[in-house]
């Protein structure tokens, strides 16, 4: 068996020693990590922080778990027609209840990617063409690398991947849909789960045991963080980040918006504190940074700025009219783009465009991968990552 070690490097971008590995590996056979639920997630991250905090007290929690419940999803601010791409998409408000999950408290990091790229690649799991890898067995286009003009600060040199230079701790970017599927079915072999995903087939157990990503009910309930009476317009509050230090929105003056893109921030970077540009390396001139506490009230980072975060769903703008009650997992089908196919759908806005619209990093906003993927000629998926559901 496995364990949560990636869980800790996601925060200080490090690779913890074998000795940890094993210390959280027993503390998560203790808790019985292979027969999980949704009722004991809690049960099981305590123990794995509380092995990895011995080690390293400077690691802090990784896996946030979320109580079942029932919220209104939508959009109660009156701001859902703010894209004129796609107006209307957040109505009509409409209950939903969810059983419970626990949700990566992070984005997932450059480290992390490249550690699961170099796993499955000394397995013969991946190809790799130009820029790009490729699921060897399914086929499927996993992620874009550094060269050629793209903009991953992952790069292979013919035999192991790296990540560039004080760039471990940030997001990911230049991933697909596919490719976050296999992220998360490598983190579940690694758990002692069963993979829930088939990748080819684009198809999810959502009712398992194991590692997916969210849908995008589970995704805006977390991003809520709980306010519900009344319902707020970003996971912090309804402060609309005017300064800038809440969220990693385009514009927001923070010490990485210089230099070459992307213009990601570290996980977890707007969590109140005065950072060091010694600390960082940041491109920007400012010696120190202060932020504001932007965690929301389950404790997640960044879901509001920084980078898309990919869900499970297919996107189509009318499925509010016709969601389950139940733990809903999107459409059968996504709604045709201009290009006439289907895409995702991603959530919590991100570091690049939308400054007339917050950053489209309202809790209540929706977008399909299109609009930021292959409809950008220039720089496609430079500002999409996601986030794992542990279910």
């Amino acid at each position: 068996m496995r364990a949560l070690w990636w869980l800790a490097a996601a925060a200080c971008g490090c690779s913890p020693a074998a000795s940890v590995e094993t210390e959280v590996a027993d503390a998560v056979a203790d808790v019985g990590v292979s027969e999980i639920a949704s009722t004991d997630v809690v049960a099981a991250a305590d123990a794995v922080d509380a092995a990895v905090v011995a080690k390293d007290p400077t690691v802090a929690e990784q896996l946030q778990a979320i109580p079942a419940g029932t919220f209104s999803m939508g959009d109660h601010s009156g701001q859902g027609s703010e894209d004129p791409k796609h107006p209307s998409d957040e109505l009509p408000l409409h209950d939903v209840t969810l059983a419970a999950f626990a949700l990566g408290r992070f984005e997932v990091t450059n480290d992390r990617f490249a550690a699961f790229l170099n796993d499955v690649g000394n397995s013969g799991g991946i190809d790799i063409a130009g820029s790009a890898v490729y699921g060897h067995t399914d086929g499927a286009l996993y992620a874009g690398l550094a060269g050629d003009g793209l903009y991953s600060r992952i790069a292979w040199n013919g035999a192991a991947f790296s990540v560039e230079t004080a760039r471990g701790n940030h997001p990911v970017v230049d991933i697909r849909w596919e490719g976050a599927l296999a992220y998360c079915n490598w983190l579940s072999v690694r758990y002692g789960f069963q993979p829930l995903c088939d990748v080819k087939s684009g198809v999810c157990d959502l009712t398992g045991h194991g590692f997916r990503l969210p849908t995008e009910a589970e995704w805006e309930y977390a991003a809520r963080g709980g306010q519900t009476a009344p319902y707020r317009i970003f996971p912090w509050g309804d402060d609309v980040n005017a300064d800038g230090t809440l969220a990693n929105w385009q514009d927001s003056l923070d010490p990485f918006e210089a230099g070459a893109l992307p213009w990601t921030t570290p996980v977890g970077f707007y969590d109140g504190s005065t950072h060091a540009k010694a600390d960082f390396a940041w491109p920007g001139d400012q010696q120190t940074y202060a932020t504001r506490n932007a965690v929301n009230g389950y404790g997640l980072h960044d879901v509001s700025g920084n980078v898309w975060e990919l869900v499970y769903d297919w996107y189509a703008a009318d499925y509010y009219k016709n969601s389950a009650a139940h733990d809903p997992p999107g459409p059968m089908a996504g709604q045709p783009m201009p290009d006439g196919k289907p895409y995702r759908a991603m959530r919590g806005g991100n570091w690049y465009n939308g400054k007339e619209y917050f950053g489209h990093g309202r809790v209540a906003n929706r977008n399909p991968t299109y609009f930021r993927g292959p409809l950008d000629p220039n720089h496609p998926w430079y500002h999409v990552g996601f986030r794992v559901l542990l279910k």
